[in-house]
């Protein structure tokens, strides 16, 4: 039961209706958001995805990037994502060291996916279009619509759950692997760290390229919280998400915090959740 994708059926199985995910208009309680990891299951497995395969991904924090986690999670693929920021020449460098086998990105991320000959060998996947502007790229929500679900976890502890890309101030980056059970202890140590509780809720705003990002990621679904996405940092709509959704922890860099402190709106904004 170390493996991550029996993880997150837990909390679909001990609260299949409490609230998982929020994205602006997106809410979905666990059963919800299951059906959408199903089907992303699927459409990997229908790229010819398998057990030790990457896939790039290049997305800010949105249901999709979440959904696209999880998702890897159930096969044995290796979810390796970037820096929306990325240039194309990283780009490159990574799809080639990492012999990824697709690419999901989205419009910020799209000049640096196509600057990159590796990618354009690749099936693309694209958020928040059709593809049309992007020859070739196929609309994530099609991808995941024409798929087969895939519910059933095919992969184990001792399989690699994600990469990720790490770099000192000079050289290039260096991929470091994390496997299932690496991760599930990670995620069960900050719980313990934060002292969350069950139905705690998080704002995920911490980039899923980074390990802040994910903790706060796989964390909600050890205690059945609910993970609140905040695509790109913004204080005001910080503070917004924070009083909407009832936000009961926060998982930031000092800098964030400053901000929201800062921000004009903090005073009058309601913030005891």
């Amino acid at each position: 039961m170390l493996d991550l994708g029996r993880t997150f059926l837990q909390s679909v199985e001990r609260r299949p209706q409490a609230l998982a995910i929020v994205d602006g208009p997106v809410r979905w309680t666990y059963a919800e958001w299951q059906t959408k990891v199903a089907a992303t299951a699927g459409a990997v497995r229908a790229l010819g995805l398998g057990r030790g395969d990457h896939v790039l991904v290049i997305l800010q924090n949105r249901w999709q990037m979440a959904t696209l986690h999880w998702a890897c999670q159930f096969l044995g693929v290796i979810v390796t994502p970037l820096n929306w920021r990325a240039k194309a020449d990283e780009v490159e460098y990574c799809a080639l060291d990492a012999e990824a086998k697709a690419v999901v990105f989205e419009a910020v991320s799209a000049e640096a996916v196509t600057g990159s000959p590796a990618c354009a060998k690749l099936p693309r996947i694209v958020v928040g279009g059709d593809g049309s502007a992007q020859a070739g790229a196929i609309g994530f929500d099609d991808w995941i619509g024409a798929a087969s679900p895939i519910a059933s976890p095919a992969a184990g502890a001792e399989d690699w759950s994600l990469m990720l890309y790490t770099s000192g101030t000079t050289g290039k980056p260096k991929g470091v692997p994390r496997r299932h059970r690496a991760e599930r202890a990670a995620a069960l140590a900050h719980v313990a760290q934060n002292l969350y509780r069950v139905g705690e809720r998080t704002l995920g705003v911490m980039p899923l390229y980074h390990t802040m990002g994910v903790r706060s990621l796989l964390s909600m679904a050890l205690v059945d919280g609910g993970f609140v996405c905040l695509p790109r940092f913004d204080a005001g709509q910080a503070l917004r998400l924070i009083a909407a959704e009832g936000v009961t922890h926060l998982y930031l860099v000092p800098t964030l915090y400053h901000d929201l402190l800062a921000h004009a709106d903090f005073a009058q904004t309601d913030l005891r959740s």
